[in-house]
């Protein structure tokens, strides 16, 4: 399998799964605290969605571009449109149908990107918001893919916290 090959396959699968760690989600459950320092399924589904439209519109796409949560989405979801704002508890409220057009129409243009890259593209050197120029396939993996997979399993954990069953596995 070649490098290119495996960052289709694995964004397809992330956005795969998440959508299965939505599964069951009402407005009661994404906004439920579940105590302590935990973050609600809301913060971090918002965390996880708006970073990978800034990864995807903004710092992959030539010459940089406009995420979708600023052409509108922030305020049909509920989402700050200040990123670091999703972490203010009790500030905000998450539309949780609006969210999910979102999600899709942020994994539709990771889709698509991924889509029209050649083996050489993931060599291209491309940054984030904090430390050095990488690879364009490494940002991918870390931010697209890895770092979405962690925020499912803390979804699927605040879920089996209200009795519903998380990740399919």
């Amino acid at each position: 399998m070649q490098t290119l090959e495996l960052i289709r396959s694995s964004v397809t699968s992330v956005n795969e799964m998440v959508g299965i760690a939505m599964e069951d989600l009402d407005d009661d459950l994404i906004n439920w605290q579940p105590g302590g320092t935990t973050n609600t399924i809301a913060q971090l589904l918002a965390h996880v969605i708006t970073g990978h439209d800034l990864l995807i519109n903004d710092k992959l796409v030539a010459g940089g571009g406009k995420t979708l949560h600023e052409s509108g989405w922030a305020e049909k979801t509920g989402i700050p449109l200040e990123r670091p704002q999703i972490w203010q508890r009790d500030s905000w409220r998450l539309n949780l149908p609006a969210f999910n057009d979102y999600r899709l129409a942020v994994h539709a243009s990771a889709t698509s990107l991924v889509d029209s890259l050649t083996e050489a593209d993931l060599d291209r050197p491309a940054s984030w918001i904090r430390g050095p120029e990488r690879p364009l396939a490494m940002l991918l993996q870390v931010i697209y893919i890895n770092h979405a997979l962690g925020h499912c399993g803390e979804v699927s954990a605040i879920k089996g916290m209200r009795g519903l069953k998380g990740l399919p596995f």
